[in-house]
């Protein structure tokens, strides 16, 4: 694709606002080819009466030199940037124009005159520009100390973008409104673009928001911020984009695919935002907390819209400096845990800030996945199935009819009453699926195990224990015993729930833990397939 950059107004299209001088990127379309043809060349048409006349370039030409594809001398532009940043291999890209080694084009639209670092930084001269950054975000209300070194991550991230494969997304959240999550936000695209962020609305529509993540990275967005999400935040658009080096997709109203870096730096923000499914392995957390009951009555030493575009050169350089010095110091190894798919953010950005003594940017992410919708339901399922069926197996029919005997009783007799729940098995599957079009039903059941089987959670899994009249078999697989009844405990005994007074004599988690069925062990268990309309359950103490 042939293209071109430009400097933007500010305009809203497709749910993407993007502030007005921004740099973007913009395909070649036969209009604009043949404006640059008509400029540059002087055309001229033959009359039937031999007459030669001035003319415009005709459209052909246009259509047929845009059609050249691999013929173009143009060398190709990964992105446009308005800073100086790293290259990949750690060293600086400060000159303005075209970089052939990495296709990036520095373009300083602002006009900023940013100073110079030295060659090789020292580790003082690093603490002095981490100071300088601490500066920006001094007044924001961080809930913790690892919060406030996650938004510096951001910060740097944003700046660096270019010289990482991949780099997570940063969540921004709060427990109210006005707490100073989409300020932050603009801080870190002022400091990395020298313009506010972009704002894209996020959709759940998993076709629309592929047209609108095609839409921004097409266009080069430096960071795009998904601005006050209310639901919650999951993705499979998003976690390609996040985790791969570039993104391909049908071209909006056209009959062909574009393919286009994933260099984007991303931000959500929302009031207790939650993030839900595979992406929760692919944020960095953020939380604000101002603890006051009007946060919008807060009042500022200073402007940051203001302030940020005055002092920007000196930001920039602060950030570059801090990396160069962790560079030049041979890239020591700090003891963290490993962040798949995000080696080298982890191995550049988040290691370089606890080489300086700042906490670990992910220590806020146990708690993100712990809150994962997905995951709530997952535990729940797996320790109201064994509080059901131990280790059977059974199909997910068999656990309908007996969570709710009643509905499979009206169902028979062409009823129509609304069901009793009979067990702990029956709440449990309110809570996972009656939120989900049509209620409660087996298919939905079936789906999900066969989403999760395999996945560990609270020491257990679901396995397939073979089939039964073309039915899958499901069983509770514990591979941490301990573990697993500690937590059975903690779930039959909660005074939640009305359902468990029956399994209040379960023994505390500091009784020794009983022997239970292994995986190996299922396969000689009779399944459970039969109508359990009848059947009264007994439940065994362990």
């Amino acid at each position: 694709m042939l293209v071109r950059w430009c400097v933007a107004y500010s305009e809203t299209v497709q749910g993407i606002t993007r502030p007005a001088g921004s740099v973007v990127i913009l395909p070649h379309d036969p209009e604009y080819m043949l404006d640059q043809l008509n400029r540059l060349i002087e055309w001229r048409a033959t009359l039937k009466n031999g007459e030669v006349v001035r003319a415009n370039a005709p459209r052909q030409v246009a259509s047929i030199l845009l059609s050249r594809h691999g013929d173009w001398r143009a060398q190709p532009l990964i992105a446009a940037i308005n800073a100086p940043t790293l290259r990949p291999d750690g060293s600086l890209l400060d000159r303005e124009g075209y970089d052939a080694r990495t296709g990036l084009l520095f373009v300083n639209a602002g006009g900023e005159a940013f100073p110079s670092i030295p060659a090789r930084p020292t580790r003082p001269e690093a603490f002095a520009a981490l100071a300088n950054l601490k500066e920006v975000i001094g007044e924001f209300p961080f809930a913790a100390e690892h919060d406030r070194s996650a938004a510096l991550s951001a910060i740097i991230t944003a700046t660096v973008r270019h010289a990482l494969k991949a780099a997570p997304m940063h969540v921004l959240s709060a427990p109210r409104m006005a707490s100073g999550k989409s300020l932050l936000a603009d801080v870190v695209a002022l400091v990395a673009t020298g313009r506010t962020a972009t704002v894209m609305s996020f959709t759940s529509d998993p076709e629309e928001m592929r047209k609108r993540v095609l839409a921004v990275l097409l266009a080069g967005d430096g960071v795009v911020s998904l601005d006050n999400i209310e639901s919650v935040l999951a993705s499979s658009v998003l976690c390609t984009v996040l985790t791969q080096e570039s993104f391909s997709d049908r071209l909006l109203g056209a009959n062909k695919r574009a393919t286009v870096p994933t260099l984007t730096f991303w931000l959500a923000t929302g009031n207790n935002l939650q993030v839900a499914g595979d992406l929760t392995t692919r944020i960095v957390p953020c939380n604000l907390d101002p603890q006051v009951e009007r946060p919008e009555e807060r009042e500022f030493e200073r402007n940051l819209y203001d302030w940020i575009p005055r002092n920007r050169a000196r930001l920039v350089m602060a950030i570059l400096t801090l990396l160069r010095a962790y560079v030049a110091a041979g890239l020591p190894k700090q003891n963290l845990k490993n962040f798949a798919r995000f080696e080298d953010w982890s191995r550049l950005v988040r290691s370089a800030l606890v080489w300086l003594g700042e906490p670990d940017p992910l220590l806020g992410l146990e708690r993100v996945e712990d809150a994962d919708p997905d995951r709530i339901r997952l535990r729940s399922l797996l320790l109201g199935w064994y509080a059901a069926f131990q280790g059977r197996p059974v199909t997910s029919k068999a656990a309908m009819e007996l969570a709710y005997p009643d509905r499979v009783r009206m169902a028979r007799i062409g009823e129509d009453s609304t069901p009793r729940a009979s067990s702990i098995l029956a709440e449990v599957l309110d809570e996972c699926f009656a939120h989900r079009k049509g209620g409660v039903t087996s298919s939905q059941i079936g789906y999900f195990l066969r989403k999760y089987a395999g996945r560990i959670e609270v020491g257990a899994r679901f396995g397939r224990g073979g089939s039964s009249q073309r039915r899958e078999l499901w069983q509770v697989e514990v591979l941490d015993s301990e573990r697993f009844h500690r937590e059975l405990y903690a779930f039959t005994t909660s005074g939640e729930n009305p359902h468990l007074s029956s399994l209040s004599s379960l023994p505390a988690p500091s009784a020794p833990a009983p022997s239970v069925p292994e995986a190996a062990d299922c396969a000689n268990q009779e399944p459970v397939t039969e109508d359990l309309e009848a059947v009264e359950v007994e439940w065994e103490v362990f």
